[in-house]
């Protein structure tokens, strides 16, 4: 498992673009706004090379994190790009089947 404190090393050196806002980010929820943030502004410019890249590091955080940063991803993270997914469809597809696998059960659920 991933420990918390290293989250935004680990973004910053995936994503070197990010790291002065990761370094200001303290807990790991704030990592995660900061992380998608970031992930919406590569969307809006259509930078899918870098979105895909986004994309992926969120797959490996959710697979390897803990249970608070698992939590950060489904909450912060998957919630504010859905309307993305839902209206683009080269990003939908641009998700790691795993986050497609947990987007469909929150889909799932907010409609039961």
């Amino acid at each position: 498992m991933l420990p918390d404190a290293k989250i935004p090393l680990l973004i910053a050196q995936q994503i070197p673009e990010l790291s002065p806002g990761l370094e200001q980010a303290g807990p790991v929820t704030q990592t995660i706004r900061t992380f998608t943030a970031y992930t919406k502004q590569l969307i809006n410019k259509g930078q899918l090379q870098e979105v895909k890249k986004c994309f992926s590091m969120a797959g490996v955080l959710y697979r390897n994190g803990s249970t608070l940063l698992k939590n950060a991803i489904e909450d912060v993270f998957l919630y504010s790009i859905s309307p993305f997914l839902d209206a683009q469809q080269y990003v939908k597809e641009s998700l790691p089947q795993s986050l497609k696998h947990l987007r469909n059960q929150q889909l799932k659920n907010t409609l039961c």
